[in-house]
């Protein structure tokens, strides 16, 4: 039966279930330090309507926490000696960036089961995509891509400034790209997702909102300064003690306003491209 024809019972029923299997998940990720306590109730919330969509869409949720994680805690005290100016530690999420990276996917596919549009499931597969593409980009660029360079004018950057790129952050963006649009291609067999259309939109979502995540990064993302050691920083205390202050973009928007606004991005390039490609 399609999940469009779904009773109003079986939604309930799968919404509650699903609460009891975040709730499980979000704890034993909260205990091994994936998660803080914010973290921990974000997860849960974002996991429930993941789950109520359908036990695929939450396992694809739950699949890219996971991975995230790993990545974030590959080679993580190389990363951190690296980024210590610039960055604060703790790999621990927390709960603004739970909703920064998955909020709008769990939104947009818990709508479009409920309304029966394929097009809002596309869009939400974009999302998570460009999420993704996003996280895998920076992770593996940390560890392996050498000195990042400034996507604004190609200047070289300090390790973990946004807006920094390097070629091994771009492969395993485009890594993440292909691997969500095969992804998307396992689940064509949902009435919104014909053949071809939705794999190669989540193809362009992914590459797109991670660009947009660099140049945001570089352009408008708010960027502080060190008087005291003279460098530019993300930190509002420097890692010499200092207090830092806002020196250059938009005050308030903050490297996970810049997250979110990929998943921005990448929910609209999916959907336009699916419309487009029809």
């Amino acid at each position: 039966m399609s999940p469009f024809a779904e009773t109003a019972d079986a939604w309930i029923m799968r919404a509650l279930l699903g609460a009891l299997v975040a709730a499980a998940v979000a704890a034993l990720a909260r205990r091994a330090g994936a998660l803080t306590t914010s973290g921990q109730w974000m997860a849960f919330v974002t996991g429930t309507a993941a789950t109520a969509a359908g036990w695929g869409w939450a396992a694809l949720l739950v699949g890219y926490f996971v991975l995230s994680a790993a990545l974030t805690r590959w080679g993580a005290e190389r990363k951190r000696a690296r980024t210590l100016p610039m960055l604060s530690g703790g790999s621990a999420r927390r709960g603004v960036q739970v909703a920064a990276n998955g909020g709008l996917f769990a939104v947009l596919v818990l709508a479009g089961e409920l309304r029966g549009d394929g097009a809002l499931l596309v869009a939400g597969m974009g999302a998570l995509a460009a999420a993704a593409a996003d996280t895998w980009a920076t992770e593996v660029g940390l560890l392996f891509g050498g000195t990042p360079r400034s996507v604004r004018n190609g200047a070289p950057v300090a390790p973990g400034e946004s807006g920094g790129v390097t070629l091994a952050g771009f492969a395993a963006s485009a890594a993440a790209a292909l691997l969500f649009a095969a992804l998307t291609g396992l689940l064509q067999a949902d009435p919104g997702l014909p053949s071809g259309r939705a794999d190669l939109a989540v193809l362009l979502a992914a590459m797109s909102g991670s660009v947009a995540d660099s140049i945001l990064g570089a352009t408008l993302q708010s960027k502080r300064w060190c008087d005291q050691c003279r460098t530019w920083t993300e930190r509002r205390v420097h890692n010499c003690s200092y207090r830092t202050h806002h020196a250059r973009g938009i005050r308030w928007m903050t490297n996970d306003t810049v997250n979110f606004l990929a998943t921005v991005v990448g929910a609209l390039v999916a959907l336009l491209a699916f419309g487009a490609l029809g």
